[in-house]
């Protein structure tokens, strides 16, 4: 039957879309020039007029008994208009069900907004008072602004417990009154407690992390001071070295890993590269424009790149690299064996098999980045590159030419540590065997933990 309400064609509510969006940009915090925006009460009041509109217009629908037909239609053609290149991609998932609670939406970009001042946010209060107490005035319901003010004590006292919004209970007898005349109230109180109880959890996740990393950290330097501590199986000298040696470089790697940084800019990366290809390469050359003057800026690329790469299997990689235990194999043969694994197998075979178009495009764009710059991998931490690039891929090469430049007529200021001579047998704990035992880690102990 498809689009039935008698008095919106869908082709408005199309085009009204279309503005609503710019609305909720704005309430997001930012207009359209990217700079910060402020609202007035009266703003705020006519965002809310928008979120009628939709809400009015699906409970037509709703009460005509032509919803679903109607939904079903309009869903198809907001599929095609936020599929746009210039549709902001965190509204892509809009849909009829998310317009017929248009009020919901509206109050959680108000209340998402980054660093929201203290002027901003009395404007969102003071319109949804406003608001409801107009409701309720032309109610002509006998003691209507007490049951007011007493519902937002009830409110408070919800939220000053920290109880989550689904608990929040207002009087049996009052409830379709409340629910008629109080909605903006109720959707700001809950949606408030919501993001309260959210940013509790990432407090405590990254309080967690913290304590994690520093037990990382305490315990290889107390393995470091105290040689009682290693394994009864490490019967000489140097295989005791080696071992508080790989105690040091995995407390290294794992303080990159877990860090509070690195743990932003791994979710930063992961919403980039959900975009199109050509929104994030477009995201990325300001960046690159940098290296004219040094190298930052591809590097700093090039960390979103590596990091969008392994996002998908950063719990595995953790808990892997985590378990990682000891094995005394000279520096020299896992060099070797590094080489080996290239032979016989075709630059980039391994990418024809990925499963994700996402990651394939990240690869290319990286290869093709660092072909004219590869000395930018010695910019980044040796764990992360270990763990993004593709075996046997154009990658994986490039970066196995960089380390043998440096045993291979590297000008010395090219070097990248002080060892004395250029065979491998001269490097002992420098970022070069840093880098090898990092690769050797990733695609010979545990190539399981690598992109596909």
């Amino acid at each position: 039957m498809g689009w039935a309400h008698a008095a919106v064609a869908m082709e408005e509510v199309l085009g009204l879309v279309r503005g609503f969006v710019d609305v909720l940009v704005l309430a997001g915090g930012r207009t359209s020039s990217g700079a910060a925006a402020t609202w007035s009460s009266d703003e705020v009041k006519k965002a809310f007029r928008w979120a009628f509109f939709f809400e009015e217009v699906f409970k037509d629908l709703r009460e005509s008994g032509h919803y679903e037909d109607s939904a079903g239609e309009l869903d198809a053609a907001l599929v095609q208009l936020t599929s746009s290149p210039e549709f902001p991609k965190g509204l892509a998932g809009m849909r009829s069900e998310t317009l017929s609670k248009a009020r919901v939406l509206v109050i959680r970009h108000f209340l998402k907004a980054k660093a929201m001042s203290v002027q901003n946010f009395g404007a969102l209060l003071e319109a949804v008072v406003e608001m409801d107490i107009d409701g309720i005035c032309a109610s002509g319901v006998p003691n209507a602004c007490q049951e007011y003010a007493e519902s937002i004590l009830v409110m408070n006292s919800s939220f000053t417990q920290t109880r989550n919004a689904c608990d929040i209970r207002l009087p049996a007898s009052s409830d379709e009154w409340y629910a008629e005349f109080m909605g903006h109230s109720r959707i700001l109180v809950r949606e408030f407690l919501e993001g309260l109880n959210s940013a509790s959890c990432s407090c405590l996740a990254e309080r967690g992390l913290g304590t994690l990393l520093n037990s990382v950290q305490k315990n290889v330097f107390d393995d470091a001071s105290n040689k009682t501590c290693t394994p009864a199986i490490l019967k000489t000298p140097q295989m005791i070295d080696e071992f508080l040696m790989w105690k040091q470089w995995r407390a290294k790697c794992l303080s990159y890993l877990l860090d509070e940084r690195t743990i932003r800019i791994l979710s930063g990366a992961s919403l980039i590269f959900k975009a199109p290809k050509e929104q994030w390469m477009k995201v990325f050359e300001p960046l690159k424009s940098i290296e004219e003057s040094c190298q930052n800026g591809l590097a700093e690329t090039m960390e979103l790149c590596f990091l969008g790469l392994i996002s998908r299997q950063w719990n595995p990689l953790i808990e892997g690299f985590m378990s990682h235990t000891f094995c005394f194999i000279p520096i020299s043969k896992q060099y070797t064996d590094l080489h080996q694994l290239l032979q016989g197998a075709s630059p980039d075979k391994c990418q024809d098999r990925f499963l994700d178009l996402e990651e394939k495009y990240i690869i290319e764009y990286a290869s093709k980045s660092l072909q004219s710059k590869p000395s930018t991998l010695w910019l980044l931490p040796p764990v992360l590159i270990a763990a993004a690039i593709p075996p046997r891929s154009t990658l994986f090469q490039i970066y196995l030419a960089q380390i043998d430049k440096q045993f291979h007529g590297a000008a010395p200021a090219d070097r990248k540590c002080c060892c004395r001579g250029n065979g491998i047998d001269q490097h002992h704990n420098c970022d070069i065997t840093e880098r090898i035992r990092c690769l050797y880690t990733f695609h010979i102990q545990q190539p399981h933990l690598t992109v596909p």
